[in-house]
């Protein structure tokens, strides 16, 4: 695929949740960012195995001789793909990452809380 300018063009991104199952077909990272509202770097790093999970979430470029279908979601492992495409990573138990998912949720709320208040506190003082 060429593109018009300076820019590489975007690659598909597989989600699948915690207990390895496929949840999500998306179109480029910047997508998979608004989508799951996770960092873009850290779904870079998942992507390509630096981390082994971000958010809760394992995060995979597709490949471009596996062929995904409609019929794959919900249905597709996260195993199976990573033997399909023949790659060996690491993996958490779901267990672990019901806890990982837990954690990233409550400080999420936290930092909203945070920034909630200190939002206040400027309107407050400028009046």
């Amino acid at each position: 695929m060429k593109t018009k300018g300076p820019f590489l063009p975007s690659k598909q991104l597989l989600v699948f949740n915690g207990a390895y199952v496929l949840i999500a077909v998306v179109r480029s990272l910047h997508s998979a960012a608004d989508f799951s509202g996770i960092n873009l770097q850290s779904i870079s790093f998942s992507c390509t195995g630096k981390y082994v999970a971000t958010g809760g979430f394992y995060f995979r470029h597709a490949h471009p001789d596996v062929q995904i279908d409609l019929s794959d979601l919900d249905n597709l492992t996260l195993q199976e793909y990573d033997r399909l495409c023949g790659v060996e990573r690491r993996y958490f138990t779901v267990r672990e990452m019901a806890h990982k998912r837990q954690a990233y949720e409550e400080r999420r709320k936290e930092f909203r809380k945070f920034c909630k208040q200190r939002d206040l506190e400027e309107k407050e003082n400028e009046k």
